[in-house]
């Protein structure tokens, strides 16, 4: 009787899944990058030497061409291609490349997580409600980013070596988002703003787990990270019911102030408010009162992290160059002086080479690809007269175009903190090459208020300690295959007064 060994059933299974796996590039479709290893295609590179592997195609290939990873063709663009992709939201979707990245919509029960509908409210809120009252939160802002730095950082007296420093950032800045987002009652619960400050850690821990099954299947790798969750584990259940129990009394205590005052109610100037006056708003259903917390988190899962990301990437860059950090003290010094230590928007619009700094820091993200995009139409074709069909994932080259010589000249490579200034071309200017926040009527509209917090905190930490690196030197990003985290190692924070 023949029997049929292991190994001979894996080599079977892997010749099928050649088969059905190989590439099948169309006409008139990008060039597609040639590989050597079968099934991988270019996933190795992608994973372990992106740099290289991209400014390589990009030389032979031009601004747009295909690779294969993870068992799946993927087209990268830049220039012109990439602004193109901006251009055209009914032809390319952000919102459903991220569900294939972090699958929101098995993760939030009651919203349905992000998608391309849901992502008008939550821009609407945030440009109306965030962005929108910058003049009015600011204050709020700037005190409890105080009180984080008081907490988390301390005096610093004596030099302090902080080694989390994402983390640290990350609390100050999730103190004052809390605030804002859920209002000054609820913020006083420290397991709220803990939730909140880690939020976005914990549901981007699945990110984590490489997407090794998509070489198969892109649903089973969904299957697999969601696999806890039929047994009770999910990330979101556990900041959902922390928000609920802290948010509840609130809610009652506020509709009881309604009730009672009528018409002299005075409204609280925070994101809860305006989803209490939604008009489907209903806290007694606990399903109804779910699906708004829902909607909040996915405000403070965009909001809190991606912040204090700018904030610890641009001390990073401060912090190893001193004489930056002198001449920022300098312009700090002097609009300090002005208003006497208390800044308003008219302040924080001064800090021109603050500004400058923070886009510089913005324009060195160096992640090399980044907001990826699914092709969503028929089909696409773009001006360089290549098609692609419906179902193709886009992936932008970041790093080639914030780098682009034609933007930004020869220079471009090189990190010039005051690139920007006199240049009427502010941090939050969204153009054809600064893609950091997205490009299009789709541009993040929370930008403005991301920078404002970024440069209200960079402010005051600049204005009270003398920061650095403990090794004295620039400290790099870590890549993690195409994209970037900050780097690891310890900063120093002491007091200016007792320098």
């Amino acid at each position: 009787m023949f029997e049929v060994s292991m190994f001979q059933i894996f080599v079977i299974f892997m010749i099928i899944l050649y088969i059905i796996k190989r590439p099948r590039i169309g006409k008139n479709e990008p060039p597609f990058v040639p590989y050597t290893i079968p099934i991988l295609g270019h996933t190795y590179n992608y994973l372990f030497n992106p740099k290289k592997f991209i400014k390589e195609c990009k030389e032979q290939y031009g601004d747009c061409f295909s690779i294969y990873v993870f068992g799946h063709v993927m087209t990268v663009v830049s220039r012109d291609s990439l602004t193109e992709v901006f251009r055209n939201s009914d032809d390319f979707d952000f919102s459903s490349a991220i569900n294939e990245l972090l699958p929101f919509h098995r993760l939030f029960t009651y919203n349905a997580g992000i998608t391309k509908e849901s992502n008008i409210f939550h821009a609407k809120t945030t440009r109306e409600q965030v962005s929108g009252k910058l003049a009015l939160n600011t204050n709020i802002v700037q005190k409890y980013l105080m009180k984080g730095m008081d907490k988390w950082i301390g005096d610093c007296n004596d030099p302090k070596i902080v080694d989390n420093t994402w983390i640290t950032l990350n609390n100050i800045v999730a103190l004052s988002i809390t605030n804002i987002f859920a209002g000054e009652e609820a913020a006083i619960h420290e397991d709220l703003i803990k939730s909140f400050g880690s939020f976005a850690f914990d549901v981007g821990s699945l990110l984590m787990i490489p997407p090794i099954l998509s070489f198969i299947h892109p649903k089973l790798h969904e299957i697999v990270i969601t696999l806890p969750m039929k047994f009770g584990w999910n990330p979101v259940s556990r900041h959902r019911e922390v928000a609920m129990n802290r948010l509840r009394p609130v809610i009652e205590k506020r509709l009881k102030e309604k009730t009672i005052l009528g018409n002299n109610y005075k409204p609280y100037n925070d994101l809860l408010e305006y989803y209490m006056n939604q008009p489907n708003f209903d806290y007694t259903i606990p399903e109804n009162l779910s699906y708004h917390i829902e909607n909040l988190l996915v405000l403070v899962f965009a909001s809190i992290n991606t912040t204090s990301r700018t904030v610890v990437d641009a001390l990073y860059d401060l912090a190893g160059r001193p004489e930056v950090l002198n001449e920022l003290y300098e312009e700090a010094l002097t609009i300090n002086k002005e208003c006497n230590g208390t800044i308003t928007i008219l302040e924080i619009q001064k800090m021109e080479k603050l500004d400058s700094f923070i886009k510089e820091s913005l324009r060195h993200s160096d992640n090399i690809l980044a907001l990826p995009h699914y092709m969503i139409s028929k089909s696409y074709t773009f001006s360089n007269g290549y098609t692609i069909l419906k179902g193709r994932k886009v992936l932008m080259c970041a790093d080639d175009m914030l780098k682009a010589k034609e933007c930004y000249g020869d220079d471009a490579e090189e990190f010039k903190p005051f690139r920007f200034v006199n240049a009427k071309s502010p941090a939050t200017k969204v153009d054809r090459s600064y893609i950091v926040f997205g490009g299009g009527r789709h541009a993040c509209p929370g930008r403005f208020f991301a920078i404002t917090e970024t440069k209200l905190l960079l402010h005051k930490l600049i204005m009270k300690y003398k920061i650095s690196t403990k090794s004295g030197k620039i400290e790099k990003k870590i890549y993690i295959g195409p994209i970037t985290i900050p780097s690891q190692s310890s900063l120093v924070f002491e007091n200016r007064v007792k320098c």
